[in-house]
């Protein structure tokens, strides 16, 4: 019997809920307040001082992330709606990648709806209610632009799916759940006669995918409306961290049926982005279920954690797969060594080869986190004194002095 690794909180981490349960990887680390430079490098005793190389409190990627909202929530609280559209058009169009990988489009996006994000935070009913009353106003004004019927319909499902997650408890009151059906029914109200894949618009996709939550027809339509964002996109992770929690059985799938889906997926984005969709829709499913689906692969996953890193070879996805792959060595402390030996070289290679600096946003246990790392890879040059810098790739040991 192949037991599947337990890796508590992971996915949370690294699918963290946004519009959706774990609908992007991007917002695992947690930005710091807008207008806010980098943060300094953090003091303290990972490996009791032996480490010399960045360990930042969040992701330089994040940061950036919080000021392109801000620029752009300045854009729409001043009015320039045509100005914001532009660059929402362009930046969809050409499927323009911010730094760490999230797409500039989506970061303009929330920009724009930043005073209901923070309304939506509050629960404050009302002023979220006012604000989309205001991008209402705004898509009457554009009726013929497909970006504002996009921030009109976001908006709706956003309001929707906060209402519908603010209650506790496994039932939903009827009077939420009527409201939640409401304003999906009113998000594709707003999108109208706008065809995602005809307005060349990953965006467009997006939203409409999201409509399957609220709609009679979501299980006819998720699949389709997957591969047409995917279709759109393909290097995006968002369509496959999205879709994933709807093949679930709480939604529109089955545990037996999850794995198939995955490798349909792998097998649909293999050529652009290698096994990630794999990894990616494990780690959705991880966020619902609480671990691994049964029959994951875990060599797949490992290859798909590595990939997805490569994409970008940024240093926000090295953490990211970094703190993963040292979750799951963690979790197979029992496991047969072969398993072990894995997770193993692939955490050898990652940290010698491509991890240069630490985010302590992407680690659970934050610095426990990356000393274990660090231990589990170097433990042998450690007990004889070394030091753990960076090499001319990635990290290397090397006697003090």
């Amino acid at each position: 019997m192949v037991t599947t690794p337990q890796i508590p909180g992971l996915a949370t981490r690294l699918a963290a809920p946004a519009r959706l349960l774990a609908t992007r990887l991007g917002h695992l680390a947690r930005a710091p307040r807008r207008g806010r430079p980098a943060p300094p490098p953090v003091p303290g005793a990972i490996l009791g001082g032996r480490l010399h190389a960045p360990v930042l409190a969040a992701s330089p990627e994040s940061v950036l992330w919080a000021a392109m909202r801000a620029e752009h929530a300045a854009l729409a609280a001043e009015g320039r709606w045509a100005e914001l559209f532009a660059v929402l058009r362009r930046a969809d169009h050409a499927r323009t990648a911010a730094p760490g990988g999230r797409r500039l489009a989506a970061l303009v996006s929330e920009g724009a709806r930043m005073p209901l994000a923070q309304a939506l935070a509050r629960r404050d009913w009302p002023a979220a209610l006012a604000g989309i009353d205001r991008l209402a106003d705004v898509q009457a004004a554009h009726e013929d632009d497909p970006m504002a019927a996009h921030l009109l319909a976001q908006a709706h499902l956003d309001y929707g799916w906060a209402r519908r997650s603010a209650e506790p408890g496994p039932g939903v009151p009827r009077e939420v759940w009527q409201d939640f059906l409401h304003h999906t029914a009113l998000a594709e109200a707003a999108l109208g006669s706008f065809d995602p894949v005809e307005e060349d618009s990953p965006l467009l996709a997006g939203t409409r995918y999201l409509l399957v939550r609220g709609i009679e027809e979501g299980d006819a339509h998720c699949r389709d409306w997957y591969e047409d964002w995917s279709d759109l996109d393909p290097t995006n992770p968002e369509p496959h961290l999205t879709h994933a929690v709807h093949l679930l059985p709480q939604w529109f799938g089955t545990l037996a049926g999850f794995e198939d889906e995955a490798r349909a997926a792998l097998r649909r984005t293999r050529a652009c982005t290698g096994a990630s969709a794999y990894a990616l829709f494990h780690l959705a499913a991880a966020e619902m279920l609480g671990d691994l689906p049964p029959g994951a692969n875990l060599a797949l996953f490992v290859a798909g954690l590595v990939d997805h890193f490569h994409a970008t070879g940024c240093q926000y996805r090295a953490n990211i797969v970094a703190a993963a792959l040292t979750e799951l060595h963690h979790g197979l402390t029992e496991a047969p060594p072969q398993r072990r030996a894995v997770v193993q070289e692939a955490l050898d290679d990652h940290l010698r080869n491509s991890v240069r600096e630490f985010h302590l946003s992407a680690w659970e246990n934050g610095g426990a986190g990356i000393s274990y790392a660090l231990e589990q890879v170097f433990g042998r040059d450690l007990a004889r004194g070394e030091h753990v810098c960076l090499g001319p790739e990635g990290l290397v040991t090397r006697l003090p002095g």
